[in-house]
């Protein structure tokens, strides 16, 4: 007799319960703990709601990971069913997230991957099915049950229209009479106006959100909800990453101040139009430093880059990120001095596509060579001849920690047309000179760094 593997025994079993689905609802309660996640998994493969429903009501640990929502695939039918069992479980914890963390609770169990990914419905659901019958109305004596998930949020063209699994969610733990709590880890939020935000934001527990990513490229036509959602932003007190980006040019930097009670936040990035000059005023607001600092194409001034020197991030930043932006200007001067601030606990540092030519590339050079927890730099898209490559290399040969580097394409490979565009691409030449960096740096007993260079990323 052949042997199986475990799993093919449970899995065999749940399909044989499945086959009589009265039966295996009403067995669920004789049923060992351990066949219950391979149970669920046959259920929710096979579209059985009803047994999922009751795999639900019966789940025999405090918290069910259901994987991502949006990573995987799930009916609308297979959701309600998921949702109308909560009223009856002892559940705590309804986890949709993809990489749930255990930490929390003694005894968790996970089913396997369910086929779960956010169908949209053309319309919300009807408000009469969102409401438990009354067999089914939640228990009052008990702890709320928590729904996590990260939400996304989008809109078109200045309207927006919650569908699928993001409607089904808000309106199911709207009508729950509070027995149901959503914790929403990462929201994401593109093109939605500010007054609908608003709203949902009510609705979520604000100190469970951990990421918070904007994208709005509309102009912000009422001053009233921008501070409103700012204000609700600033209430996240677990917030611990930042993202706006496309932020058109009417932006009220001021709004920056009401984030000062983020106490975690560690990463920013910002992907504007224009902050020229304004740095100050999103950066002076947080009163705990940064470890993270993207701010990409925002047009920065030399006054901006003396002020982030100066500032308590300086010396706390593990990444910064300046590309697109002309730094043309500030070396020698500011970007010197900012490098010289960070040099302490920088291990990534990206200047692509900032305008620096040789010289003001060799002039960084002995602040680079001091920031000895520098793990990887980024500088193509900067126009720099072989030997300037070579010289650069030479001198970071010495940062133990470096491991990564990303160069440009050397201008004697090329036609700069300006510092970002070049045409006629000698691709022989450029093989040979990079095979001629990774010779040299053999040489300098550094083989372990990884040269790229920017057609590499194309």
């Amino acid at each position: 007799m052949s042997r199986r593997d475990p799993l093919s025994l449970l899995e065999l079993a749940a399909q044989s319960l499945l086959s009589d689905e009265d039966s295996a609802v009403r067995a669920l309660a004789e049923l060992p703990v351990g066949l219950f996640p391979a149970l669920s998994t046959a259920a929710f493969d096979g579209g059985h709601t009803k047994m999922v429903t009751a795999i639900v009501q019966a789940w025999p640990f405090p918290c069910l990971h259901l994987g991502s929502l949006r990573d995987q695939s799930i009916t609308q039918d297979l959701l309600e069913a998921v949702l109308d069992g909560l009223w009856r479980s002892k559940l705590k914890v309804l986890d949709f997230t993809h990489d749930f963390e255990h930490s929390n609770w003694e005894e968790c169990s996970e089913t396997s991957s369910a086929p779960f990914v956010i169908t949209h419905m053309l319309e919300d659901p009807e408000a009469d099915q969102l409401m438990p019958t009354s067999r089914e109305q939640p228990q009052r004596d008990r702890e709320p049950v928590e729904i996590h998930t990260d939400l996304f949020l989008g809109g078109l063209f200045g309207f927006f229209h919650l569908s699928g699994f993001s409607s089904y969610i808000l309106q199911t733990v709207e009508k729950s009479h509070g027995c149901l709590r959503l914790h929403c880890r990462t929201l994401v939020i593109n093109q939605v106006p500010f007054r609908s935000l608003i709203e949902i934001l009510g609705m979520l527990d604000l100190e469970a959100i951990r990421e918070v990513r904007l994208h709005h490229r509309n102009r912000f036509c009422f001053l009233s909800d921008l501070i409103q959602f700012f204000t609700q932003v600033g209430q996240m007190r677990n917030l611990g990453n930042l993202i706006m980006s496309d932020i058109p040019w009417d932006f009220p930097t001021d709004c920056f101040s009401l984030l000062s009670p983020l106490g975690h936040l560690r990463k920013l990035h910002l992907i504007f139009g224009c902050l020229s000059g304004q740095l100050h005023r999103i950066l002076s607001g947080l009163k705990k430093p940064l470890e993270t600092l993207v701010i990409n194409g925002c047009r920065l001034t030399e006054n901006d880059i003396t002020y982030l020197s100066q500032s308590i991030h300086a010396t706390c930043l593990k990444e910064l990120v300046l590309c697109s932006n002309n730094l043309s200007q500030t070396v020698p001067g500011p970007l010197e001095v900012l490098l010289g601030e960070v040099s302490g606990t920088l291990q990534h540092l990206n200047l692509r596509s900032c305008k620096l030519k040789e010289a003001q590339l060799r002039a960084l050079l002995p602040v680079l060579c001091c920031c000895s927890c520098l793990h990887s730099l980024v500088f193509y898209d900067n126009v720099i001849s072989t030997s300037g490559i070579m010289n650069m290399l030479q001198h970071l040969a010495g940062l133990k920690e470096l491991k990564r580097v990303q160069y440009p394409v050397p201008a004697e490979c090329v036609v700069y047309l300006d510092e970002y565009r070049w045409e006629n691409l000698n691709r022989v030449e450029l093989a040979r000179v990079h095979t001629k960096l990774q010779e040299m740096l053999q040489m300098l007993q550094r083989a372990d760094v990884e040269l790229t260079n920017s057609t590499s990323m194309a």
